[in-house]
C-alpha cells in the first residue's frame, strides 16, 4: 500500500510508536476523526496499526468493479484492493461505509439502519434486535 501511495502532506502519525498507533487505543479516536476530515487515506496494518495517514492512493480504473456513482475514492479503495492484498474500506460522505476486496464491492453498512439494528432502549432491543440476554 506504502509503495502505490504517496503522502498528500507530512505525515502526522509517522514517529510515533506503534503502541500508540492501534485502532483499539481509545486516546487515539479523537486524532483519527481530526485527521479523517483532511484529504488521503489511511493505511493500517493486519495488526491494526495505522502505519500512516493523509495518503494520496494511484487509483486506475481498469482493474475494478465499482457501481455506478460512486467516486474517486471509491475507485481508488477498489483499486487498492484489486492489486494488493488490502481491503478498502470507504466511509462516503453519507457516512455510508463500503468494503472492497479484490476490486470488488463486498458489502455496505448504512449507519442508520446499522444502529436500529443494534440499538436497545431501556435494556429492550429495538426494530428486531437480538438482546444478549
Amino acid at each position: 500500500m506504502l509503495a502505490r501511495s504517496r503522502p498528500l502532506i507530512l505525515d502526522p502519525l509517522s514517529g510515533h510508536p506503534e503502541s500508540s498507533l492501534h485502532v483499539a487505543n481509545l486516546n487515539l479516536r479523537g486524532t483519527i476523526k481530526e485527521l479523517a476530515q483532511l484529504d488521503g487515506a489511511f493505511v493500517v496494518s493486519r495488526e491494526g496499526i495505522f502505519l500512516s495517514a493523509c495518503r494520496y492512493l494511484d487509483a486506475v480504473t481498469a482493474e475494478v468493479n465499482v457501481p455506478l456513482g460512486l467516486g474517486s475514492r471509491h475507485i481508488a479503495a477498489a483499486n487498492m484492493s484489486a492489486v494488493t492484498k488490502a481491503v478498502g474500506i470507504v466511509v462516503s460522505e453519507s457516512s455510508v461505509v463500503r468494503l472492497f476486496c479484490h476490486g470488488h464491492l463486498v458489502g455496505e453498512i448504512i449507519p442508520e439502519v446499522w444502529m436500529m439494528d443494534h440499538a436497545q432502549l431501556g435494556g429492550v432491543p429495538l426494530r428486531g434486535s437480538k438482546s444478549a440476554n
